[in-house]
C-alpha cells in the first residue's frame, strides 16, 4: 500500500472512532475550514512588514500560532 494511502486509513479510523462521519459533508467541512483559517489569520491581523517579521521569528509567537 502507498503512503497516501495508510495515512489516509488513519484518518477514517481517527474519525471513525469519534463518529464524525456524520459532519463530513460540503457545507460542514467548508465551514470548519474557514474557522480554522481565521483562527490562524487572527495572528496576523494588523501586523505590517517589520512586525510581522520579528512576529513569525519568535520563538513564543509562532508556537502559539503552529498550536492553533
Amino acid at each position: 500500500m502507498s503512503e497516501i494511502h495508510d495515512l489516509t486509513q488513519k484518518i477514517i479510523e481517527f474519525r471513525d472512532r469519534r463518529d464524525w462521519k456524520q459532519f463530513h459533508n460540503p457545507k460542514d467541512c467548508a465551514i470548519s475550514l474557514a474557522l480554522e483559517a481565521s483562527e490562524v489569520l487572527e495572528h496576523f491581523q494588523w501586523k505590517n512588514g517589520d512586525e510581522l517579521q520579528r512576529y513569525v521569528e519568535s520563538d513564543k509567537s509562532r508556537k502559539k500560532a503552529e498550536h492553533q
